[in-house]
């Protein structure tokens, strides 16, 4: 049973990759020479476990208790991520950006409200997950969070923290992990969810992004706009070197890749935190179960 399960995570994580690639290969800002995209890129190869990620994701469609659970850890670590952005990027400490460098450090990170306002409005989950354990009838007054989930929120809180007193961007890297992930592949998901659960239409919502939600009013596709979260990567991290000295450019952009590879990491931690080569199996039957009952 194990060997087949590892053969659906397999070709689950092909199927992923076949369309996340097509749009990393011909896409051009993330592939400007030490540019923090093309950083930021490294670790889909060194960090990124797609094997897991696919049974984790099958394994959570294997009862609407296990996709309770699973969605329930994705609002922790999502609400906390926004809100750590949030607080880092406050349009109410931009007129720190005039005062003394001190100042601008204890309350607002430059880089990251430059990503942030530019794709808050189209990048935010946590309503959408919040509302899809609505759609399931989840208690969340009831439920605590898992262990994996709990140290990928106090993660996050701890990089929130730095850039808010150092001016860095270590959120940067967890907002790559995640929600680039979820644009390029996880938007696949919505219907095989939908299928294996039982959910009715118009769920889940947390993998649908509405682009039209521009910050700049551009009318973009799905790869234009992950042409764009590049770009805007780019600039913060010149933002970044840019106060640091060129002496420094390298060990300081080398730091938020690195936070990137804990960002998936933890991931790991929380996909795999539950049983997933069985469960992967019978994520997989419910899905074509649903096919069959949708006919």
């Amino acid at each position: 049973m194990g060997s087949v399960a590892k053969r659906l995570g397999q070709i689950s994580a092909r199927s992923l990759e076949s369309e996340s690639s097509t749009i990393l290969r011909t896409i051009k800002s993330n592939k400007i020479p030490n540019s923090l995209s093309q950083r930021l890129d490294t670790t889909l190869k060194d960090s990124h476990d797609m094997k897991v990620f696919g049974l984790g994701t099958l394994s959570s469609l294997s009862s609407k208790e296990r996709y309770s659970r699973f969605t329930h850890s994705m609002y922790g670590i999502y609400s906390t991520m926004e809100q750590e952005l949030d607080l880092s990027s406050t349009s109410s400490s931009l007129s720190s950006l005039s005062s003394s460098s001190s100042s601008t450090h204890s309350s607002l990170s430059a880089p990251v409200h430059h990503f942030w306002c530019r794709h808050e409005n189209i990048l935010r989950r946590s309503d959408k997950l919040k509302q899809d354990l609505v759609d399931v009838g989840f208690d969340m007054n009831s439920a605590e969070y898992s262990a994996a989930t709990v140290g990928y929120i106090n993660a996050l809180q701890v990089a929130g923290e730095n850039d808010r007193k150092t001016g860095g961007g270590l959120l940067l890297g967890h907002a790559y992990t995640r929600y680039l992930a979820d644009l390029m592949g996880g938007q696949v998901l919505a219907t095989p969810t939908r299928l294996a659960l039982g959910l009715k239409d118009g769920s889940p919502k947390q993998y649908h992004f509405d682009l039209a939600a521009d910050a700049d009013g551009e009318a973009l596709d799905r790869k234009g706009y992950v042409e764009k979260i590049y770009r805007d990567l780019n600039v913060s991290g010149d933002m970044l070197t840019d106060e640091a000295g060129s002496d420094n450019n390298a060990t300081l952009l080398e730091g938020f890749v690195e936070e990137a590879r804990s960002a998936f990491k933890h991931n790991i931690h929380v996909y795999s935190e539950e049983p997933i080569w069985l469960d992967s199996v019978v994520g997989l039957k419910n899905i074509a179960a649903g096919w069959v009952l949708r006919r």
